[in-house]
């Protein structure tokens, strides 16, 4: 398997097609317009997973903040019929070691479902949301403390509550005796401009509570 990176909307369109829309429910997919134009204009990172006949295995894309410095794992998801086989854990060293480096972000945030709020008639297509949490939190995913809802991602779309918001790696400067200390302030931009993109709205306050004090601490998971 190699992972390389997307490198036109074209192909990313297919990607999109083939592994996102099967992946994911509507209301959790950005549509294919969006994500062309974002990694048009570099806003929008992706690499992709093949094996040795060139068949693309998964695919990861991020969003990526600038201002904020803070970037967001969109997707990470498998091609149907490979998921269990460890591509997913493979795409995601690999993405997030080639992003980190290019990029150098505060922080590497992943949106999941909370397996307690994700109600029984989830289709199994779409992956089951406790064993995606087990998935980040093995690999040292750390939730933020805030009750997070998923802005709507499309037109006529609809927020999606019962969410977490995990910190994937943060930069090193970060660290302090294994707490991640993050700064509140762009954690905050980031939201309210990922609001603002998403649906021209904006996050509740309950959202943004939690990042009232200079620094949100995140400690490892139990």
């Amino acid at each position: 398997m190699r992972v390389e990176p997307v490198a036109d909307a074209e192909a990313l369109a297919g990607l999109h097609a083939a592994i996102l829309a099967p992946s994911f429910p509507l209301d959790e997919l950005e549509t294919v317009e969006g994500m062309t134009a974002g990694l048009e204009d570099g806003t929008v990172v992706a690499v992709v997973a093949r094996d040795d006949e060139g068949t693309a295995l998964g695919l990861a894309t991020g969003a990526w903040s600038p201002s904020t410095r803070v970037l967001l794992l969109s997707y990470l998801a498998v091609a149907p019929g490979v998921r269990g086989g460890g591509v997913g854990g493979a795409l995601l060293e690999a993405a997030l070691d080639r992003w980190t480096e290019r990029l150098d972000p505060l922080v590497v945030l992943a949106e999941v479902e909370d397996p307690a709020a994700t109600g029984a008639d989830r289709p199994e297509d779409h992956g089951d949301p406790a064993a995606r949490l087990r998935f980040y939190l093995r690999r040292g995913a750390r939730a933020l403390p805030l009750p997070y809802v998923q802005p709507a991602l499309r037109p006529g779309g609809w927020r999606v509550p019962g969410m977490l918001l995990l910190a994937l790696v943060v930069r090193p400067d970060l660290v302090q005796d294994d707490d991640w200390r993050l700064p509140t302030e762009p954690l905050r931009d980031f939201l309210v401009g990922y609001y603002d993109e998403a649906e021209g709205g904006s996050p509740s306050p309950e959202v943004l509570a939690p990042l009232t004090g200079p620094f949100v601490v995140l400690r490892p998971s139990a």
